[in-house]
């Protein structure tokens, strides 16, 4: 994707950070949740891909973070595979990227995770769709990590 759609995808704003939103999807504020950005809606009985942010206070390593985010998911869902674990280089410090598929009904799930250890907070950013749309959207979602920024705290 290139700068030039920067138009396409204006900026949603947490307390943490930044991330394009597409100019299709929208957002929801949600209890638990710095944000949800959705997709448009689907027809009945098909995933909607979505992007949820989340943070809350840590002052541990970003390795840590990873593993406890990892076993986390591991004792929550279904059928999980662990596709992998990778360093995301980030200007703000490295960040992990957790990749992951799960079962959700009669549905899997390919989720995308970028976790952050960034100044005194955990953030994670998940991105998640139906593992039928991954062909589709994966591109999007790497472009919007990609351009993840983080707000400076007062």
């Amino acid at each position: 994707m290139s700068t030039s759609n920067a138009q396409a995808f204006p900026l949603e704003a947490s307390e943490h950070i930044t991330i394009p939103r597409p100019a299709d999807w929208t957002r929801q504020d949600t209890e638990g949740t710095d944000m949800v950005l959705l997709s448009p809606p689907v027809r009945a009985g098909v995933f909607r891909p979505n992007v949820v942010v989340t943070s809350q206070p840590y002052e541990g390593s970003i390795a840590k973070l990873s593993t406890f985010a990892m076993a986390a998911a591991l004792g929550e869902l279904t059928s999980l595979h662990l596709i992998a674990c990778n360093i995301w280089p980030h200007p703000a410090g490295d960040g992990r990227q957790i990749e992951y598929t799960h079962q959700m009904g009669n549905q899997i799930l390919h989720v995308q995770r970028w976790t952050f250890a960034v100044d005194g907070k955990a953030v994670d950013v998940t991105a998640t769709c139906s593992s039928t749309q991954l062909t589709a959207i994966d591109g999007l979602f790497g472009y919007l990590a990609a351009n993840i920024e983080f707000l400076k705290a007062a």
